[in-house]
């Protein structure tokens, strides 16, 4: 298998030793052997230094590290999995090296047995979050720009002030959709759109343009009342809620497969969750398979149409130059680069590749004791954006978009987004 891509996973939650203290320190330190020989990652995010400088206190010597010092790297990660693309000893190679769900493995065995914080809990259940903000949008979105707020949020959440939040939609995009449907025919397919919370709660206007994208190649589209795709439960360890998430979205979603319909998925976090974290959630559950081999992630799709000769490349308005970030799952996803196609089929248009982390995460980036580090870890995103000058820039990861337009001060938009104008609706 060549380095980079997807590959194989080391989780295996029916393992009857998955929950056991003394054999999550062993695979622990059996891993950390081998990258404190290796040292590739150690760029990558804060784990890999942590993990270095223990080891390097210790002679060397991985048997010596502290419970606390096993425990910090894993804390640490915040489940990008640059390490785990690009790291030449992930399954099948005999070594097994898996650091991100080694992480996650300690995460559920922290949470099973210590818990989290409610604010912690709170903070990952979106649905929770979207359902109760939407109605309130509007005040919600001033309050949350408001200075006595942010200390509020910073003392009692945890939220650093300093942190750019998600705005909040005035409707669902699933709302939204039932009252502005296009008639379409439906010749190119049908598919079913995951909407994720990103899209649904916090950024109506790329939703939009995506649902007019996908109506401009005339293709059927129906938006289920889904759940949460439950990574953001795999920050706290709360493996338990992430389950019934996906037993919940697998039923719905099996019940459109079966009729015919693909997959679509807009944001790479969710779309990678549905197609490889599900089938490890749910080991036996017969119908993950089907599902999961039905997920697109949506420029996959669109360059899928492309390829039959169906894409319409009807495209009025140039885009000029874009920097384009590609996000790390969407790497994780290994679909290609199907975004900087698509846009370079725009006229007069070209696009830049940028491959660096935004260092973002899903809390990661806003909580105040990692907020510094997960800066650290965009910086050179951020000097590699302003140094290009460039007339968009580019992000299929909503967060990650924050993440620039906080450092930055420039708006990012999805690709879809950009195909979007360049049909000049």
């Amino acid at each position: 298998m060549d380095i980079g891509g997807t590959k194989d996973f080391e989780f295996n939650i029916r393992d009857p030793k998955f929950l056991d203290e003394q054999a999550l320190w062993e695979e622990a330190k059996r891993v950390y052997s081998k990258c404190k020989d290796c040292r590739m990652c150690v760029t990558y995010c804060p784990s890999f230094p942590a993990l270095f400088d223990a080891v390097d206190r210790h002679d060397d010597d991985v048997q010596k590290l502290s419970k606390e010092e096993l425990a910090l790297p894993l804390e640490l990660c915040f489940h990008c999995k640059q390490c785990y693309f690009k790291c030449p000893y992930t399954p099948p190679h005999e070594w097994r090296i898996d650091f991100p769900h080694l992480s996650l493995r300690y995460k559920v065995w922290k949470f099973k047995n210590k818990g989290a914080k409610l604010t912690d809990r709170l903070m990952v259940n979106t649905d929770l979050v979207g359902k109760l903000s939407v109605p309130f949008a509007g005040i919600v979105n001033k309050l949350n720009n408001t200075k006595p707020v942010r200390v509020i949020l910073e003392n009692f959440m945890g939220i650093d002030r300093r942190a750019k939040l998600p705005p909040i939609n005035s409707q669902t995009l699933v709302d939204w959709y039932k009252e502005n449907r296009k008639p379409v025919k439906g010749e190119n397919g049908k598919i079913v759109l995951f909407s994720t919370c990103l899209f649904n709660y916090n950024y109506l206007e790329k939703g939009i343009a995506l649902l007019r994208v996908l109506e401009k190649n005339d293709l059927w589209v129906e938006i289920p009342e889904v759940q949460c795709c439950g990574i953001p439960f795999f920050d706290v360890g709360d493996i338990d809620t992430s389950i019934q998430k996906a037993k919940h979205n697998i039923k719905v979603l099996k019940s459109y497969v079966s009729a015919g319909y693909d997959i679509v998925v807009p944001v790479p976090t969710c779309a990678l969750q549905i197609k490889y974290e599900y089938p490890l959630l749910l080991p036996d559950d017969p119908d993950v398979k089907l599902v999961s081999e039905k997920v697109f992630d949506v420029h996959e799709y669109l360059w899928k149409l492309k390829e039959k000769g169906r894409l319409n490349q009807d495209f009025r308005v140039s885009m000029g130059n874009i920097a384009y970030h590609i996000p790390c799952h969407l790497k994780s996803l290994n679909v290609g680069y199907r975004a900087v196609a698509l846009m370079r089929l725009i006229p007069n248009t070209k696009v830049r590749l940028i491959e660096r982390c935004s260092g973002h995460d899903g809390t990661f980036g806003v909580k105040k004791q990692t907020f510094d580090m997960a800066y650290k870890v965009g910086s050179k995103l951020f000097e590699d954006i302003n140094s290009t000058k460039a007339d968009l820039v580019v992000s299929d990861c909503p967060l990650s978009s924050n993440q620039i337009e906080m450092a930055t001060g420039i708006k990012v938009l999805h690709p879809i987004e950009v195909l979007y104008r360049a049909y000049n609706f």
